[in-house]
């Protein structure tokens, strides 16, 4: 665990100072990581080549955004459900939401598989009450539920072979592993990590690289530890913020962890670098994200 030889050294690429920074997004085509800030309504995109920086404002809170097959826009995963969103502009299209009886519910995490399915959890915004779910939408936009309650599903993230998928309990500091079948179900849920809340902070978002190593970011942990595809703990990178939100590869050759994080609520005196994007190179790699097939 102290020598960690797979990650070098990291680097703050943006002080962008996100409320809440979450889903990062690596779009090979554009050489480029696109995140959102939950909290503060915004699409932010860091161009790999050029070092340029935008933002795009969001008309409400949004937990995700994928790339849509053979679409220019995105597919979005908000407070109020799923819309299609042109990410040029940000205008939003509503299709769908699977839980429309839950008024305090909103999309936290979300990811598609090589289906062009979106597996993504409905949180609870004000964090007190189980009603959250993690969903799989298909490209026709019909919906179905897989697991919980939680008070705030996360992850989830699915191997390169599409075999397991992982979903993660924030509040009960679980990562659980399922079997992942050909027909887009699920089965055989086991625990495949769990995190001690007071020594390593929540588990939040994650990502698999191309060894079926699982790459968490801990919430109030300042760090993304790296889990061999047994759960055994390998190393960690350690960050200079403690809300750390989520990870994905990128960069030319896939092998760039990004790392997003959060300034919620904390003292930006003492955490100057709160809610900045941060990456670190690694001697492995990723794979970019599938599209949703609808």
């Amino acid at each position: 665990m102290t020598d960690f030889d797979l990650v070098g050294e990291l680097e703050c690429i943006w002080e962008v100072q996100a409320i809440c920074g979450e889903g990062p997004l690596w779009i090979e085509a554009e050489q480029s990581l696109y995140f959102v800030d939950i909290d503060g309504q915004k699409l932010h995109c860091y161009e790999e080549t050029s070092n340029a920086r935008r933002s795009l404002e969001l008309e409400e809170k949004t937990g995700w955004v994928l790339p849509r097959c053979n679409h220019k826009d995105f597919v979005a995963g908000c407070e109020s459900g799923v819309y299609f969103m042109d990410k040029s502009s940000g205008k939003m299209t509503f299709v769908m939401n699977p839980d429309p009886e839950e008024s305090e519910n909103r999309f936290n995490d979300g990811k598609c598989d090589r289906d062009g399915r979106i597996w993504a959890g409905r949180s609870h915004d004000p964090e007190t009450k189980a009603t959250g779910y993690l969903y799989r939408i298909d490209p026709d936009l019909s919906h179905s539920k897989w697991d919980g309650p939680y008070i705030c599903p996360n992850g989830p993230a699915i191997s390169p072979d599409d075999s397991t998928l992982y979903h993660v309990d924030t509040f009960g500091g679980t990562v659980w592993a399922f079997d992942k079948h050909p027909d887009g179900t699920i089965s055989n849920r086991r625990e495949f990590a769990r995190l001690d809340s007071k020594k390593e902070g929540f588990p939040d978002g994650l990502t698999v690289d191309n060894e079926n190593r699982v790459w968490l970011a801990h919430w109030g942990g300042s760090r993304i530890t790296c889990f061999s595809p047994q759960g055994e703990r390998l190393g960690f990178v350690e960050l200079p913020v403690p809300q750390v939100t989520s990870c994905t590869f990128g960069g030319p050759d896939l092998s760039v962890l990004y790392i997003t994080t959060a300034a919620r609520n904390l003292d930006l005196v003492k955490y100057p670098l709160a809610g900045a994007l941060f990456r670190v190179p690694t001697k492995t790699t990723g794979s970019s994200s599938p599209a949703f097939a609808g």
